[in-house]
């Protein structure tokens, strides 16, 4: 059985389809309960798929 050794980090970023971001966290906490469910969780240190959202500049990532 596989299992995940890298759990998600509480500063990973969650992206709905429609561009709205938030941190992980920030989702676990229930402040966006009003959010659907449909969400793509990216890895802070994904940088390329960051930039490919078009949110790196946002959180200021460089590389």
């Amino acid at each position: 059985m596989a299992t995940n050794a890298n759990p998600y980090h509480s500063q990973d970023i969650v992206v709905w389809p429609d561009g709205g971001w938030a941190t992980l966290e920030e989702v676990r906490l229930g402040e966006f309960a009003h959010r659907s469910d449909d969400y793509e969780i990216v890895r802070l240190e994904d940088g390329d798929r960051l930039r490919a959202l078009g949110l790196a500049e946002q959180l200021d990532i460089r590389s």
